[in-house]
């Protein structure tokens, strides 16, 4: 990544800086395109100058504003992704009002209604924007929840060519340590956190990444991750317009309609960079029909980054096969780790390295070892590369004691470094126990506790699980993703899994081991369903040596997921507690039912 030149200044304070600098030196290049994926191909552009120019009048009205809690205003976008999106973004970055990420309503049902509404609530008396970016249809919505949160905030809608004529702001106004976001966690819990993240944090790691992708101008990147996401107003927008890219972007109901039009778009701009977390991967592969894949040309994409969730060997190997005739080359494939507290990257693998997965023991890591072997029951663990930027640690911690772990021992994953986040907004406890941690016998250095597991083997890290989500059933440890991989394995009809550790209410020592599996859609009738739960407990008794409690297998889509496709596992536990799903076939130890 060059640096010093006029297209990447040595000191860029803040993103806005950068973005001035393209419009300035490039300003006809194409910076971002939002592209159909349905119907005839149409697209709409915006250059380096035109972002420039519609983000400095987004600006110029941010600046008008007052903040409540903080010197500088918050603004709340929820917008779907497109060229607006960006440019509100953008506007926050130069105007140096805090954006506050949020994503449009999902009306699915009207249990996930008054979810979205309570969600909503919250991060309006949370944050308290003063302004609020949205589609029209939207505002009488969110108007009332403002009202509710005792809020009057400026509603504007760019959707419909409503942002006011005004002069755009002439420069960005904004500072390194200023802060330039509201990243709210799309966690399992009731309480939404505020991750404040500053400009400093988003040019680190937009930087790190540019670096480690070797990512410049006259490259495209192409996506379709939801915009209020980290990794996709980070890694998909943050990061190519650092480094002075072209962005395509789709949107995730268009990427479900039509998983190839994803493919399509890297083969026709000849992309080198995409990024989507696995199921994204997954469903290229399963829904999209050899016969679709004709034309394709892959052999431009250089990194496919998967992350958000975790990377399944299998996925990974699926992917590969499928589209190695159309020119993807396996080296493509980079598995990275990640989190909203870190701004997005943590590690990543080094460039154009291979995918590496190492079978382990499952019996040595229920015990907390990671143990190469090929005989009894393995595991499959897939390196997620090492820290991202020479100035960050990444630390695998007794979680404790407090000291670090031998290589090859299972502990709590730590990171410090400049893109760690400033903290939870409002949340100083928090922020203290999940921000402030030291590694006992070392140099006092605040550590950012991800609560994920890992191991440091072979010279990679290797996600185990997430700390709170461990079952401990008869005193042993599983680890929930280890368990559903081996459920979507099981059986052809087997789709996603989520593994649960439910406390038994009336002896709460006792955790219940129960494992939820979607079907894929392959299979319907009722003779899959019981050979899926028959597969399944047949599998996880061999594999991990654990007795299940109760196998559910569940319409697809029904195991409750955050926005970037992580297992709600308290909501999901809560939920099969109280009754609420409605299985196509269920098994109890003792017992099995026929579902609905």
């Amino acid at each position: 990544m060059p640096t010093g030149s006029a297209l990447f200044p040595s000191r860029a304070d803040t993103l806005g800086h950068v973005l001035a600098g393209h419009a300035h030196h490039s300003p006809e290049h194409s910076a971002v395109t939002y592209f159909e994926t349905s119907g005839p191909r149409h697209s709409l552009s915006l250059t380096y100058a035109g972002l420039y120019e519609r983000a400095g009048r987004f600006g110029a009205l941010f600046t008008s504003l007052k903040g409540d809690e903080y010197a500088r205003p918050f603004v709340l976008i929820a917008l779907p992704n497109g060229l607006d999106y960006v440019a509100a973004f953008f506007g926050c970055v130069m105007s140096g009002a805090v954006a506050v990420t949020f994503h449009p309503p999902a009306l699915s049902t009207a249990r996930a209604g008054r979810n979205y509404d309570l969600r909503t609530r919250r991060i309006l008396e949370d944050c308290r924007p003063a302004a609020v970016v949205a589609d029209a249809s939207m505002h009488p919505r969110l108007r009332s929840l403002s009202t509710e949160a005792g809020l009057d905030p400026l509603f504007l809608d760019p959707c419909a060519g409503a942002l006011p004529e005004i002069t755009p702001l002439p420069a960005p106004l904004a500072s390194a340590d200023d802060l330039a976001l509201l990243q709210y966690t799309s966690g399992s819990t009731s309480e939404p956190k505020g991750v404040m993240v500053s400009h400093a944090n988003l040019v680190h790691n937009a930087a790190g990444l540019a670096r480690n992708l070797g990512s410049g101008p006259g490259q495209t990147a192409v996506g379709w991750l939801p915009l209020f996401h980290d990794m996709g107003l980070i890694g998909m927008i943050c990061h190519p317009i650092y480094a002075g890219m072209s962005v395509h972007m789709s949107t995730p109901a268009g990427f479900l309609r039509s998983p190839v039009s994803w493919l399509q778009e890297i083969s026709h701009t000849g992309a080198a960079i995409t990024i989507a977390p696995d199921f994204g991967y997954a469903t290229a592969v399963r829904k999209v029909p050899e016969n679709k894949r004709e034309g394709l040309d892959l052999s431009g994409l250089r990194h496919a980054l998967s992350g958000a969730e975790p990377v399944r060997p299998r996925t990974i190997d699926e992917f590969t096969k499928a589209y190695a005739p159309y020119g993807l080359s396996r080296s493509a494939l980079m598995p990275v780790y990640g989190l909203a507290e870190g701004t997005l990257c943590v590690t990543a693998l080094d460039h154009q390295a291979e995918p590496s997965f190492t079978e382990v023991s499952a019996a040595e890591l229920r015990a907390g070892r990671v143990r190469p072997g090929q005989e009894g029951s393995t595991v499959t663990l897939v390196g997620c590369g090492r820290s991202f930027t020479d100035d960050t640690d990444v630390a695998v911690v007794d979680p404790e004691q407090h000291t670090r772990t031998p290589d090859g021992e299972v502990g709590e994953i730590w990171v410090s470094g400049p893109s760690v986040a400033g903290g939870y907004w409002k949340r100083e406890q928090a922020t203290a126990e999940t921000f402030g941690a030291c590694i006992q016998n070392e140099a006092p250095r605040p550590y950012l506790r991800t609560g994920d597991l890992g191991s440091w083997h072979a010279g990679q890290l290797h996600i185990v699980g997430r700390r709170k989500d461990v079952i401990v059933h008869h005193g042993v440890n599983h680890h929930p993703q280890d368990l559903e991989a081996t459920a979507e394995d099981a059986h052809p009809a087997a789709g996603r899994a989520a593994a649960l550790g439910v406390t038994d209410r009336d002896r709460p020592n006792l955790v219940h081991a129960v494992l939820l599996v979607e079907m894929s859609g392959y299979g319907t009738r009722d003779t899959d369903h019981e050979a899926v739960v028959t597969a399944v407990k047949g599998a996880i008794t061999e594999v991990h040596g654990l007795a299940l409690t109760a196998v559910a297998v569940l319409r697809p889509g029904a195991i409750p997921r955050t926005t970037s496709g992580k297992v709600q596992r308290r909501e999901a536990s809560r939920r099969w507690a109280e009754g609420e799903f409605t299985p196509l076939a269920v098994w109890h130890s003792g017992r099995a039912d026929k579902g609905a």
